[in-house]
């Protein structure tokens, strides 16, 4: 046999060797894969449930179908693991997506291990691995802490803000104080359930014992929505002040009419201070238009503090030298540098006179109290006589004056009298004189006619007046000059006080009211010549010029 035909017949025994042996590898019916796996929520805490969604698919090309026995995601750090069986039949371009939840209990990067198991239309395992890295991340509750002015001795709010920064709910939240160096009346404070997202705030107390800076253990426990309980503790510090009671008091009156920047000055009663040289009326004038003035009887009571220390149930007594008003009571407390008020009603309070203001409140954890004292002029009337002028003759006795209001408050109904007596009975013309109505700084002139007796001494003026509808009356006595005097005698006040020297009037009839009828009658057309004279003169001198 030829060299060309031994070749040809090797390579034809070699075809038939190689059909009939078949191929050397297989090649898998199906082909799945693992398209996606997504973590949800994107950054995992301790705690919280995170849930792994993984989308198994079957390839386009792939020749057979797979049916999905069991996906497995597997934890080995904290020897968890999550599995879904019997997903079903995946034909060639079919997909399926598989959530698988797990908790961590530790916090730090990781890499989870996924693991899809299934067989093919012949019975043949189908098997694909992938790893899934995630990073779970510590989150207990964010907490913040606002600590108001400590000082020693004194009650301190300790405001914790708790914020749930995790997709889930946390619950049974207590915070409380671990360690502090004082007393702590409010130590706990609880949530019972705190949203995903959500923030509250609870108060705690503390008491610092020493001045400086000290620090402030909280403890904060909760539950996880996995039903694991976890405990976070926070140090705050905290500066310390000395204990200062510092309260002042201040009148101000209430007008309902003002805007409050045009409000009038502040009558100040500092605490412990010399309070009782002020003070306070009851409306405000220059004494020289009180027409325009406005009354009031109310009056916000203003409490500052001005201590180092909040103050709480305030209670404010006003008296006054004939009665004990009602008390005020002012909410608390009232931080370092602020006030609170309560509005006072003097309408009670007729007379003038010392107000004195008394405050007893709580400071810290120690009771205190201050008091204080103010003339106190109400906005009423006070009419007093001026200028009286006294004369009697032939038994008839004449009284002319003015009577004037010194108060603050207008005068209604103002009528001027002469007492009738054993020795003094009022006649005509003047038994008695209305006035009507007397405004702030004003006066009104007077005039009374009556009788008196030989033996008459002293006779007694009347004036009545009503304020608000109350009627006030005052007396006077005025000396009885004999015959021979002139018309300036001493009389008593008003409200009994002690004599005064009264001036003789300057009304035309006060300057002649000491002299005899015929002297008198000579003196008044005298004084009418003297006015005439000249004005007759100027016109005749206008006739001659013409």
């Amino acid at each position: 046999m030829s060299l060309r035909g031994s070749t040809l017949t090797l390579a034809v025994v070699t075809m038939l060797l190689l059909t009939s042996v078949g191929p050397v590898t297989a090649v898998p019916d199906a082909r799945i894969t693992v398209s996606d796996a997504t973590v949800t929520p994107t950054t995992p805490v301790v705690g919280e449930q995170v849930v792994v969604s993984v989308t198994i698919a079957n390839s386009v090309g792939s020749p057979s179908a797979v049916e999905i026995e069991s996906v497995r995601l597997e934890d080995p750090e904290d020897d968890k693991s999550a599995r879904a069986q019997r997903l079903g039949t995946l034909s060639p371009g079919d997909s399926v997506t598989v959530p698988l939840a797990l908790t961590f209990e530790t916090a730090g990067p990781r890499k989870l291990s996924l693991t899809v198991s299934g067989t093919d239309e012949d019975g043949d395992d189908v098997r694909i691995e992938r790893p899934v890295p995630i990073a779970v991340e510590d989150a207990p509750p964010l907490v913040d802490v606002r600590i108001e002015d400590a000082a020693v001795d004194a009650e301190t709010r300790v405001a914790v803000s708790l914020s749930n920064p995790t997709t889930a709910d946390m619950r049974n939240i207590v915070v409380s104080v671990a360690d502090f160096g004082g007393t702590t009346p409010v130590r706990t404070a609880s949530v019972a359930t705190l949203p995903a997202g959500a923030t509250e705030v609870r108060n705690l107390t503390v008491v610092p014992a020493e001045v400086g800076e000290s620090t402030l253990e909280l403890a904060v426990n909760y539950t996880t929505a996995s039903g694991t309980e976890r405990t976070l503790r926070v140090d705050v510090p905290i500066q310390t002040s000395e204990f200062a009671d510092d309260v002042q008091l201040t009148l101000r009156p209430v007008r309902e009419a003002d805007d409050a920047a045009a409000a009038p000055d502040i009558v100040s009663l500092l605490a412990g201070g010399g309070g009782a040289g002020a003070a306070l009326g009851g409306g405000v004038t220059d004494g020289a238009d009180d027409e325009s003035a406005e009354s009031t009887v109310r009056f916000d009571v203003v409490v500052t503090n001005f201590g180092s220390a909040p103050i709480s149930d305030i209670v404010v007594e006003p008296t006054t030298e004939s009665e004990v008003l009602p008390r005020l009571s002012i909410l608390g407390p009232i931080p370092s540098g602020e006030s609170g008020t309560a509005t006072l009603d003097l309408s009670e309070v007729r007379d003038a006179g010392p107000l004195t203001l008394r405050a007893t409140y709580r400071v810290g954890v120690q009771s205190a109290e201050t008091a204080t004292t103010i003339e106190y002029r109400p906005a009423v009337a006070d009419l007093v006589f001026t200028d009286l002028d006294v004369t009697v003759e032939d038994g008839d006795i004449r009284i002319l004056g003015n009577v004037a209001n010194q108060g603050r408050g207008d005068a209604e109904g103002v009528v001027v009298e002469l007492a009738e007596t054993d020795t003094v009975t009022p006649r005509y013309p003047q038994r008695d004189y209305f006035v009507g109505r007397i405004t702030p700084s004003d006066f009104a002139p007077f005039e009374l006619t009556g009788s008196v007796a030989e033996d008459a001494t002293d006779v007694t003026v009347t004036v009545r007046y009503t304020v608000d509808g109350a009627e006030v009356v005052r007396e006077t006595v005025v000396d009885v000059p004999s015959e021979t005097q002139s018309g300036g005698f001493s009389v008593s006040g008003l409200g009994g006080g002690e004599a005064s020297e009264v001036q003789p009037g300057v009304e035309p009839t006060g300057l002649v009211s000491g002299l005899d009828s015929t002297t008198r009658n000579i003196v008044v057309v005298a004084l009418v010549v003297l006015l005439v004279l000249p004005v007759a003169v100027a016109i005749r001198i206008r006739r001659d010029a013409r």
